[in-house]
């Protein structure tokens, strides 16, 4: 029994190009996962009128119900961004933003390493590709997941600097970690159904 595996040359330069394409993506999403650490609340925009501005604000970390009861108190906005200054808030903001995006960057990274795996040539192309994969699926099972969580202690930690004070929050938006659980889970099956089958056809030809 053979392993190798060969797309057609545009094909798997195709796969390749593509690879490169979620590395820098993983790279870039990884900067601005650090910045976002740094600096709660951090954006980046870019239009053609304005060019590239950076920002912060902290107020869009905060439900949409408790961003307008800050917006609409002139002293609430200062005393938020004093309880998100001291040094606990501030760790807690910073290892949920690297927690929830640490997540999405290893998903890109393992993607693209998956990618480029698909397009080179040679044997066991897929028994090297199929683990990225099924990594980059496992990641976006424990985002999926991870993500209704983050929000929530992020909501919790910063409601003790809004008019609201301290309280509890449960944050789930099912229809963004629903599917993405759903489409983690169905990559995950269909990685493991062909490792399984690439075990099985090897088993065989050792059999015969």
């Amino acid at each position: 029994m053979s392993d190798r595996y060969s797309l057609p040359l545009w094909k798997a330069r195709v796969c390749r190009w593509a690879g490169i394409a979620f590395i820098l993506v993983a790279a870039l999403w990884g900067l601005a996962a650090t910045a976002q650490a740094i600096v709660p609340g951090w954006t980046l925009s870019c239009s053609d009128e304005r060019g590239c501005r950076q920002s912060a604000d902290l107020i869009r970390l905060l439900p949409a119900r408790e961003q307008v009861a800050v917006r609409d108190h002139p002293a609430a906005e200062a005393h938020l961004a004093a309880h998100a200054a001291r040094p606990a808030v501030r760790m807690g903001l910073a290892a949920l933003t690297l927690l929830d995006e640490g997540l999405l960057v290893f998903l890109f990274l393992a993607v693209g390493l998956t990618l480029l795996r698909l397009g080179k040539r040679g044997e066991h192309v897929l028994v090297r590709a199929l683990p990225w994969l099924k990594r980059g699926a496992f990641a976006a099972m424990l985002w999926a997941v991870a993500q209704p969580l983050t929000d929530s202690l992020r909501a919790m930690l910063l409601f003790p600097g809004t008019p609201s004070g301290a309280s509890w929050f449960v944050g789930i938006d099912l229809t963004v970690a629903g599917p993405a659980l759903l489409f983690a889970v169905a990559a995950y099956a269909t990685t493991w159904a062909l490792e399984a089958g690439i075990c099985a056809e090897r088993d065989l030809a050792d059999f015969i």
